[in-house]
């Protein structure tokens, strides 16, 4: 019987993760970069931070490093069904689209998308958080 309710609150709490781990990314889905490009294939997008150095734009990654974008890749627009920061603070509230580049990427056609150790899908900056 313990082993019953064991399996069944696992099960429970394995499907709860993933409906909410799935609605979280949700308001990715059918997002299109500055290029017209879709940004998401996955779990590669996320909400994160943003700063001004030196004239250039840095985006938090997941790996908690800093990374440039230069600005002609960043698109300033909302991403709907954003929700903001419950600190109330959106000045450098930012969405970056990415994932880890490989060492084919940085020697092919591709390049271009290569910034430091990531492989830039899109990068998005709310009107008004500049």
């Amino acid at each position: 019987m313990i082993n019953v309710l064991l399996r069944a609150t696992f099960a429970g709490a394995l499907i709860i993760a993933s409906f909410s781990a799935a609605s979280a990314h949700d308001i990715y889905t059918g997002v299109h970069g500055r290029n017209g490009q879709l940004c998401c294939g996955g779990n590669d997008c996320a909400a994160t931070s943003y700063r001004e150095r030196g004239g250039a734009y840095e985006f938090l990654t997941r790996e908690q490093h800093w990374v440039s974008i230069p600005q002609e890749r960043i698109t300033f627009l909302p991403i709907p069904g954003d929700r903001p920061d419950e600190s109330g603070d959106e000045s450098h509230h930012a969405h970056l689209c990415y994932r880890s580049a490989t060492e084919s990427d940085r020697l092919g056609p591709m390049a271009s998308n290569v910034f430091q150790d990531i492989y830039l899908y899109c990068a998005f900056i709310p009107p008004g958080n500049i």
